[in-house]
């Protein structure tokens, strides 16, 4: 299974390339460095221990209402944290998509905001460009699903997202 992760400002991809079980080894492959992990405790289809080079590390996911990961614990210590990408799945449970004129303009890929065109409170036309999103190398031009004043902004320029992440609220 492949992953990619953001923790902090680092990018890592991440290879497993066998099912963790417990207590089984498993080798990660974490960028271009392989490392051979056992699992030690499972809970829910999430590891919540391993060792490594036979020290115990405890793991805990943070996770926001929608269930995507925030930040991990690991013995302790904090680090914030993305998931970007799992295999070419993305990492959600389909959700109905809201109406064309809901006003709610998200993500369709996982992908990069390369550029912000509009501010909060602008007024916007239907079918007006609000940014430029970066997926699988190609441009796709984010536009307005409706008329009307932009509400909210949910990213900013540079940043990853997920498949279905809000981007813009029109109202």
């Amino acid at each position: 299974m492949k992953y990619k992760f953001q923790i902090e400002d680092k990018h890592f991809d991440i290879d497993i390339t066998n099912s963790a079980t417990f207590f089984s080894p498993t080798t990660i492959k974490v960028n271009d460095r392989h490392f051979e992990v056992q699992v030690g405790e499972k809970n829910g289809g999430e590891v919540n221990s391993f060792f490594l080079d036979n020290k115990l590390y405890h793991v805990e996911i943070e996770r926001d209402s929608e269930g995507y990961p925030t930040g991990i614990f690991v013995n302790g210590g904090y680090y914030s944290a993305s998931l970007l990408k799992i295999d070419k799945l993305f990492y959600y449970k389909e959700k109905p998509v809201e109406s064309a004129n809901s006003g709610i303009v998200k993500s369709f890929v996982p992908g990069y905001i390369k550029k912000i065109y509009v501010h909060v409170n602008e007024k916007v036309k239907e079918k007006d460009i609000l940014l430029i999103h970066e997926a699988m190398k190609m441009e796709n031009e984010i536009r307005a699903s409706r008329s009307g004043i932009v509400k909210r902004i949910g990213v900013k320029e540079g940043d990853n997202v997920l498949a279905n992440h809000i981007l813009f609220e029109i109202e």
